[in-house]
C-alpha cells in the first residue's frame, strides 16, 4: 500500500504584507494555490490514501475561504478514489469543549475521514489501520489516547506534535506539546508526524513531512514537499511540489559605502524575483545603511515578492569613515531663508516651525534599525 503523507498546510495563513490586484494577501493567495496544485500532483501519482498530519488550517476558526479550498480539495481527492485520513492539530483545534470544531463540516464526506474530537479514532483503509491521535488538551492526555490502540499488525500511527529529540526546535506556539519517545514504536508500519516544518526522518519508521510553504526566515534552510511511503517495504521518497520560494543573503558590508551596498544587494537578488527573500547587512556602517537610497531600494522591493533588510552594525568601524548625509533640517533652513521674501509676513514663523517640526520627525524615522524593503 503507497501512501502521500504531507502535514502543516496552514490554509489561511497570510503574512509579508503584500496584496495581489484585488487587494487580498498574496502570500495567503499563493498557499492557496500551491496546495491546489500539490492536491493536483498527488492525483498524478495515484497512491492508495494520503494522510495529513495536522495544522490543515492556521486558524481555530477559519474564515469561508480555507474551508472551501480544502473541501474542493477533499473531493478531488474522492472523485480520482483516494482515501483521506486527517488529525487536527494545535492551530485549527478549538482549545476548549465550547467551541466547535471546523472539521465537522466534512462530516459525512465520502472516502474522508478525520480525527478532530480530542481522542484516538482508528480507520481502517486499504490493507491497513491508521491510528489517529489529534490535539489533545493536555500532555497526559495523549499517553492516556495511545493505550487505546490495539495493534493488528498493519498499522500506521497518525500524530501531530513535537518530538523529544527536537525539543530544542520548539516554536512554542499555543497547544504545542512533545510526542513522547516510548510511542514512536518499531511495530507501526510507518509513523506519519505533523507539526515541525522541516522535512525529517526521526526513526526508521517515523517522519515529518514538513510543511509546503515557507512561513518564516527560520525555515529558510528547510525541506519542504510531501513523503511517498510505501508501507510494505518501508522505503520513503521525496515529492517536491510547487511553493514560494524563501531564501536568507549574507552580504559582507564591512567598509563599504551605501551606493556599494545597493549594488551587493541588487546583485545577489536579482534571480529571485519569485522568492521571499532576506538580507541580513553584517558589519554594515550605521552611516552607510542610513544613506542607502530608499527609492531605489523600493523599486527593487516592488520587482520581488517580498524583500526585508536586516542590518548587524559594524560597531568598531568609525562613522567618520563614510561622509554623513547633510542634516535635512539645516538644509531647510537654508532653503527657507532663500526663498523668505515668497512667504507672506503673517505666516513666516509658523512655516519655519511647523517645516522644521516635520523634517525633524523625518530624520528621527531614518533612524530605523531595521526595514522592510516591501513597503
Amino acid at each position: 500500500m503507497r501512501v502521500v503523507h504531507i502535514a502543516d498546510t496552514h490554509l489561511g495563513f497570510q503574512s509579508f504584507s503584500r496584496m495581489d490586484e484585488k487587494g487580498r494577501n498574496l502570500m495567503e493567495e499563493c498557499i492557496y494555490r500551491d496546495f491546489r496544485r500539490a492536491i493536483e500532483r498527488i492525483i498524478e501519482l495515484k497512491p492508495d490514501a494520503v494522510v495529513h498530519a495536522g495544522d490543515v488550517f492556521h486558524h481555530v476558526r477559519p474564515r469561508i475561504r480555507p474551508l472551501c479550498v480544502f473541501k474542493q480539495s477533499l473531493e478531488s481527492l474522492s472523485n480520482a478514489g483516494i482515501p483521506v485520513i486527517v488529525i487536527s492539530g494545535n492551530h485549527d483545534a478549538p482549545k476548549s469543549y465550547s467551541a466547535l470544531s471546523p472539521f465537522y463540516l466534512y462530516d459525512g464526506m465520502e472516502d474522508v475521514y478525520i480525527a478532530h474530537r480530542y481522542r484516538y479514532e482508528r480507520f481502517e483503509v486499504g490493507d491497513h489501520v491508521f491510528h489517529c491521535i489529534p490535539f489533545c488538551f493536555t500532555q497526559e492526555d495523549y499517553l492516556e489516547e495511545f493505550r487505546k490502540i490495539d495493534m493488528c499488525g498493519s498499522d500506521v500511527l497518525v500524530m501531530h506534535g513535537l518530538v523529544e529529540a527536537l525539543r530544542d526546535q520548539s516554536m512554542n506556539t499555543v497547544g504545542e506539546h512533545i510526542v513522547s519517545d516510548s510511542f514512536l514504536k518499531s511495530d507501526f508500519s510507518y509513523i506519519a508526524l505533523g507539526h515541525y516544518h522541516d522535512q525529517r526522518r526521526i526513526a526508521q519508521n517515523t517522519w515529518y513531512s514538513g510543511s509546503i510553504e515557507y512561513f518564516n526566515f527560520n525555515e529558510a534552510p528547510q525541506r519542504k514537499g510531501a513523503l511517498m511511503v510505501d508501507l510494505s517495504t518501508g522505503e520513503v521518497e521525496s515529492i517536491g511540489v510547487p511553493n514560494v520560494g524563501m531564501r536568507v543573503v549574507e552580504l559582507d558590508c564591512s567598509g563599504k559605502t551605501a551606493e556599494e551596498i545597493l549594488d551587493l544587494i541588487e546583485e545577489k537578488c536579482g534571480e529571485d524575483k519569485n522568492k521571499i527573500v532576506r538580507v541580513d547587512l553584517r558589519r554594515v556602517n550605521r552611516a552607510a545603511y542610513r544613506r542607502m537610497d530608499q527609492r531605489r531600494l523600493s523599486r527593487l522591493a516592488s520587482s520581488m515578492f517580498c524583500l526585508k533588510i536586516k542590518p548587524e552594525y559594524d560597531e568598531v568601524g568609525r562613522a567618520e569613515d563614510i561622509k554623513p548625509p547633510e542634516r535635512l533640517d539645516l538644509e531647510f533652513m537654508r532653503f527657507l531663508e532663500a526663498e523668505m521674501e515668497k512667504i507672506p509676513n503673517a505666516i513666516r514663523q509658523d512655516v519655519m516651525s511647523y517645516g522644521t517640526e516635520l523634517i525633524r520627525k523625518v530624520i528621527d524615522r531614518r533612524g530605523t534599525e531595521g526595514m522592510d524593503a516591501s513597503q
